[in-house]
């Protein structure tokens, strides 16, 4: 369970020093500090579902999703999260983990998002749509849709046959909205080679 400071000096009220008994009980392994300001009470949780309160407001995307949907065969060394109006990347580490924070454009924050319940836990997630818009914003630029296949299915290593069972009239809407190259590309690359190709 996440438990603030503020809430652990209520609890502990009745000690002297509410303040040295918390810094003892996380000496001693009874409370895991996340944050400032910020513990947890299990050590056994699962380390993604702590990465919308180490900072908010955000979502698991980029190469977590990504490895979380199939679409790429590495396991992930950080945890990553969109992140909104940060202005610079943000990383936090703690005895679950790192974590990394990236911001996207307001403009596309709410879109494409679904729930991932572990346990008590219920934590926000990008779609396997949502997380590749977002990487492809974050990704080096590229001018073709010849680059973009390299980038995607070599570079990044996305696996094509998971890649194919996207939902493209989601990934069309939202690529829609980041105003990025890559993501221009993406829409014509979907155009080309999946959407119309069904079609006919």
């Amino acid at each position: 369970m996440i438990i603030t400071t503020s809430m652990l000096k209520e609890h502990y009220s009745s000690y002297a020093n509410p303040m040295d008994k918390i810094k003892r009980d996380a000496q001693s392994g009874i409370l895991f500090r996340i944050n400032r300001g910020l513990y947890e009470t299990d050590n056994t949780v699962d380390p993604y579902c702590l990465a919308s309160s180490i900072l908010s407001p955000s979502y698991l995307s980029f190469d977590f999703a990504l490895s979380y949907y199939g679409l790429i065969p590495e396991k992930v060394v950080s945890i990553t999260s969109a992140s909104l109006n940060v202005r610079k990347n943000k990383t936090y580490v703690n005895a679950f983990g790192r974590y990394e924070f990236s911001d996207i454009p307001a403009s596309v924050f709410s879109e494409g998002l679904t729930y991932s319940e572990n346990g008590s836990y219920v934590v926000k997630i990008a779609t396997k749509e949502k997380a590749i818009c977002d990487s492809l914003y974050k990704w080096r630029v590229v001018n073709s849709i010849k680059g973009l296949k390299e980038l995607l299915f070599i570079d990044k290593r996305i696996d094509e046959a998971e890649f194919a069972e996207c939902d493209f009239d989601l990934m069309c809407r939202l690529a829609g909205l980041y105003h990025r190259t890559n993501l221009i590309l993406l829409n014509k690359l979907i155009r080309k080679e999946y959407t119309d190709g069904q079609r006919n």
